[in-house]
């Protein structure tokens, strides 16, 4: 980047402060990916000077090789977060780009370059002595004496040749043998409606995924085009792997809750026959030549069996939950993530241990295939990665993968093409609209300037809020108006699930741990260094919440809903440390205590009902609530909002006195996005919060080349 010169740049409205990396529009915080906040501050370094794109690509990436196209995403985020102060943007055809806008605290155009390459030369300061200018760092010797150049010719010339010469063989040998780069040449996109979605697999002519938002199968051509239903007849089907020679995807039938899935299916796709093949099956894949499966189960157990269904037996039991399962070319062994971390396993069933660890510090490493020859894995962590893994005594394996893609699409799964030539990719823009409900013109409309923001907490007495930007995932404070806001977090830490004390002083929220389990973190209500509430704990700790005194705090062991069969609730004394069962809590997860403190509810593991505890009888009584998520008790103890998800989706209130319920806003045409793919919470005057979903999901073919 340019050299910086000013802890704060103002222009038409905006303030770019370069050393908190936080970008804001009177008074409020502008939610821009990383990339695109160095681009910004590329521009206001540089007012109204044309700034080429080879430029702006060695300033923001210097040691990536990077697409043009990535830079253009980056820049059209960029206008899109700044609105209508968009237009100082100014692209100039054939050149780059100008930005125009008035900057205060800017250098003249043209300075931050001319001072970069002054910084740059600072190995090189020149000094006037006399009539000579010597070069003072990296001053060049005197010329040597003819005495001294004759011993110099005396020193035997093979000393250095045969060195030489050895470094030269073995130069070229690591050249010929050195892992082959690619880069992405081209990105196509296929589906244009931006529904999200999730990709199984291709036969070659057509790309098979999942409608996320229809819970159907469909299917595009690898070329684009319109979009076509799979009529699969199981309930609520997903789209897995498709046989090697093209003639038989899998599917994945969900049980209809969040827990695992009940059934694994072979579907022909000429003729549309269904042959059931397993049960609790979450994630499956094809042996090499098709005569096998592999899959995964959400207890943690690895399976295998013939294509037909028969023959099953359990390969391995890792534990944890198993997805993203690819079995080598040469079939010699499976790899998954499990947990969100990668693993290998032999085919045999030896040999299980962890694959690239230490790799990645994205929250979740998914979705890795292999190239047909075997000499090429490709892992999406959000970006997509490729590891040439090339075996032979004088081939160069990289270390670490390397990176194909960047910028701020998230990239799902990558298919590769039967040929290998591209790569088959659902790219995903995440942004989002923060918007409260407005029971008058019964629609949800901007709040907090409508900032992409989702966990929106208030302290008691609304005197403040707190909330987490998305998809960046950083914590801020900030006056119940939005106003001014405070950095609480940054990067890699990520806080979920935000839960104010009582007492307004400190923030609960969840995240992963150095063991890569969820655990609870607090941080103060000014900030400072977050803190793991139980350092010593080694199980999943989520969905934490307070007693109304602030001396307790009830949470859930399972992991994420929907990634495991197994859950129970616990609560810990802070005054003691001591950690206790809930009686009659095994299946249940996010405990919530009413403001009162007389009861905590709770949801089904599957998330199709919910329970809610008596605290004075210690009795569990249930609601039948339908499919439930983000359940949230109203200020008065008497209700509890929740959004259901399944049939004809609502934002729902329920009295548990009762059972009656009552439906507060429908939300059938409603997109909405977040961490968990959707959030909700209420105001201090019970009024729902979402976060509607802004951005696109569409699948892209992107064009594999060797650099």
């Amino acid at each position: 980047m340019s050299l910086v010169i000013s802890d704060v740049y103002r222009f038409d409205g905006f303030e770019l402060i370069p050393a908190r990396r936080t970008l804001m529009r009177n008074g409020m915080p502008v939610s821009i990916s990383p990339k695109a906040f160095e681009v910004l501050t590329y521009f206001v370094v540089n007012p109204g000077r044309v700034v080429t794109k080879d430029e702006l690509l060695k300033a923001v990436w210097p040691e990536s090789f990077v697409e043009e196209s990535n830079l253009s995403q980056h820049v059209f985020a960029l206008r899109k977060a700044l609105g209508d102060g968009a237009g100082c943007i100014v692209t100039v055809p054939g050149r780059g780009y100008q930005f125009t806008a008035q900057v205060q605290g800017a250098m003249r155009p043209g300075a931050a370059l001319e001072g970069e390459q002054r910084a740059l030369a600072g190995d090189h300061d020149v000094q006037n002595t006399g009539n000579r200018t010597d070069v003072v760092m990296g001053k060049p010797p005197p010329a040597a004496s003819s005495s001294t150049a004759k011993r110099r010719l005396w020193w035997p010339t093979w000393f250095v040749a045969v060195p030489v010469a050895l470094a030269l063989l073995v130069a070229v040998a690591l050249r010929l043998n050195r892992p082959s780069a690619l880069r992405i040449s081209n990105y196509e996109q296929i589906t244009h409606d931006g529904h999200a979605k999730h990709i199984g697999g291709t036969d070659g002519s057509r790309v098979y995924f999942t409608e996320e938002l229809s819970a159907s199968l469909a299917e595009v051509s690898t070329s684009g085009g319109p979009i076509e239903l799979v009529p699969v007849s199981v309930k609520d089907p997903w789209a897995g792997d498709v046989s090697p020679d093209g003639s038989t995807m899998l599917v994945i039938s969900e049980s209809g809750g969040m827990g695992p899935a009940d059934s694994l299916w072979s579907y022909h796709l000429i003729g549309g026959s269904l042959r059931r093949l397993a049960s609790a099956a979450i994630d499956a894949a094809w042996s090499p030549d098709g005569s096998q499966l592999a899959y995964g189960t959400a207890t943690g157990d690895i399976f295998v069996m013939r294509s037909d269904g028969t023959e099953e037996h359990k390969l391995a039991a890792p534990g944890g939950y198993i997805r993203s399962l690819a079995w080598s070319p040469d079939g010699t062994k499976l790899r998954f993530s499990k947990d969100g971390v990668l693993w290998d396993l032999n085919s045999d069933g030896s040999s299980f241990h962890q694959f690239l660890p230490g790799w990645s510090t994205s929250p979740s490493q998914y979705f890795g295939q292999w190239a047909q020859d075997g000499r090429y894995y490709f892992v999406s962590d959000g970006q997509i990665w490729v590891l040439d893994q090339r075996p032979g005594p004088w081939s160069v394996s990289a270390a670490k993968p390397v990176q194909l893609t960047f910028g701020p699409t998230v990239w799902d799964r990558p298919v590769l093409s039967r040929d290998g030539k591209k790569i088959f990719a659902s790219g995903r823009t995440k942004d989002g609209e923060l918007v409260r409900y407005d029971p008058r013109s019964k629609q949800f409309q901007p709040f907090l300037s409508g900032i992409s923001a989702e966990f929106v907490a208030f302290a008691n007495g609304a005197k403040s809020v707190a909330y987490v930007t998305y998809p960046e995932g950083i914590l801020w404070k900030a006056n119940a108006d939005g106003s001014n806001p405070l950095q609480l977090t940054s990067p890699p830490v990520y806080p979920k699930s935000l839960r104010w004390s009582p007492d307004g002083t400190e923030i609960l929220f969840v995240d992963r741990t150095p063991r890569g389990t969820n655990g609870i973190y607090m941080i103060a209500w000014n900030g400072g260094t977050p803190r793991q509430v139980l350092p010593d704990d080694s199980e999943d700790e989520t969905d934490p919440s307070w007693s109304p005194d602030g001396k307790k705090i009830a949470y859930s062991t399972c992991p994420t809903l929907g990634a495991s069969t197994k859950s129970d609730l616990r609560i810990l004394d802070l005054a003691t440390g001591k950690v206790v069962l809930i009686p009659g809590s095994e299946g249940l997860v996010t405990p919530h205590w009413s403001p009162d403190g007389k009861f905590i509810s709770a949801m089904t593991l599957d998330a199709m009902s919910m329970k809610v505890l008596s605290m004075e009888s210690g009795t569990w009584s249930s609601l039948d609530t339908g499919a439930v998520a983000f359940p949230e008790w109203s200020h008065d103890s008497n209700s509890i909002y929740y959004i259901r998800w399944k049939g004809d989706a609502a934002l729902v209130r329920i009295r548990p006195g009762d059972s009656r319920t009552e439906i507060v806003a429908d939300l059938r045409n409603e997109h909405y996005t977040g961490f968990f793919t959707s959030w909700m919470n209420l105001d201090p005057s019970d009024t729902p919060l979402l976060l509607r979903d802004t951005g696109s999901d569409e699948i892209y073919a992107l064009t594999l080349e060797p650099k």
